[in-house]
């Protein structure tokens, strides 16, 4: 494939790795401007050591065209294979329409089926953009937001989420007990939340593993590292990850004691407006949210014959 031109001539390629990735971070100001300082601060730090990044640069060296692809573990169909999530698509304005986001998009492609992936995907801001390059809708999103009950559970979580309340319980999951008891307190709905800090990314894998295999065939591997970045996201954008705790009356504890079970978690994240993603929660808990609507995200290349994705489960993520 023919390198593009620029103003002046052919541009230069090349695939940063590692602290070179750096080099890019002006360009995705210039062009991603709604982005915070802090949500950058994050991504150049945890994201850029991992990614593999396809570039082209102008005669001076300047980086005028960019594609990220982030790696990623995904379970498709009980087998764990890798893949990458494709980000930060951008090319400044003088060297659009000349072909730059096909070269790049073409690179990282190959080099993801060299690696032996099973697919690429990615979150479209217009669909048309990447269908000429054979992607294609593959996995359905709910778009939530808070219900009045969950809203009050979220303002009482500070003052509820008491050491003790929760070492009780992430010691109970790492046990396998999948339960703890804890001191009782008034709570009409039956509900809690805590705040997740890294003592509780043990519990949440096991959770999401259970939680993933038994609704989906190809969803994005939800490990510790996984949860601990996560956390870390959401954080630089105002956020938080939450635990949702269920008091059950198993009857196994005093009477003064209940039993708490970890029953769910969802992400929650203000910056200008708003939002909530992954709400991974038991049904019966679902009535905390109230779901908006349900959208096609993530869009799929496929990089093997013949692959079926079934229920394909992946959430917004860089």
């Amino acid at each position: 494939m023919e390198l593009p031109l620029g103003p002046q001539g052919k541009l230069q390629y090349e695939k940063l790795t590692g602290a070179a990735g750096q080099r890019t971070r002006t360009l995705w100001e210039q062009i991603f401007t709604e982005d915070t300082e802090s949500f950058l601060t994050y991504y150049y730090g945890e994201k850029i050591p991992d990614a593999q990044i396809h570039v082209l640069s102008d005669e001076s060296g300047q980086i005028v065209s960019m594609v990220h692809a982030n790696p990623y573990i995904v379970m498709l169909h009980g087998v764990r294979r890798k893949s990458y999530y494709i980000v930060g698509v951008a090319t400044a304005q003088p060297y659009r329409h000349r072909g730059c986001m096909a070269f790049l998009l073409q690179k990282a492609v190959w080099q993801a089926k060299s690696e032996g992936c099973p697919f690429v995907f990615l979150m479209p801001a217009d669909a048309a953009i990447y269908e000429p390059f054979g992607f294609r809708y593959g996995a359905r999103g709910a778009l939530w937001e808070r219900s009045a009950e969950l809203k009050t559970l979220m303002e009482q979580c500070d003052a509820k989420a008491a050491g003790a309340f929760k070492s009780a319980c992430v010691q109970a999951y790492k046990d396998v007990l999948g339960s703890a008891c804890v001191p009782a307190y008034k709570d009409a709905s039956g509900y809690r939340l805590t705040v997740y800090s890294d003592e509780d990314a043990g519990a949440l894998a096991a959770y999401a593993a259970k939680m993933l295999a038994r609704r989906y065939d190809t969803y994005c591997v939800h490990d510790e590292a996984y949860f601990e970045r996560l956390s870390r996201e959401l954080a630089s954008e105002n956020g938080a990850l939450y635990l949702l705790w269920k008091k059950e009356n198993s009857g196994i504890c005093a009477s003064e004691e209940r039993v708490w079970r970890l029953c769910g978690y969802f992400c929650y994240a203000c910056e200008e407006n708003e939002f909530m993603q992954e709400v991974m929660v038991e049904r019966r808990a679902e009535y905390l949210f109230i779901k908006k609507n349900e959208e096609n995200r993530i869009m799929f290349l496929p990089l093997e014959e013949s692959r079926a994705y079934g229920r394909a489960y992946f959430p917004e993520m860089v």
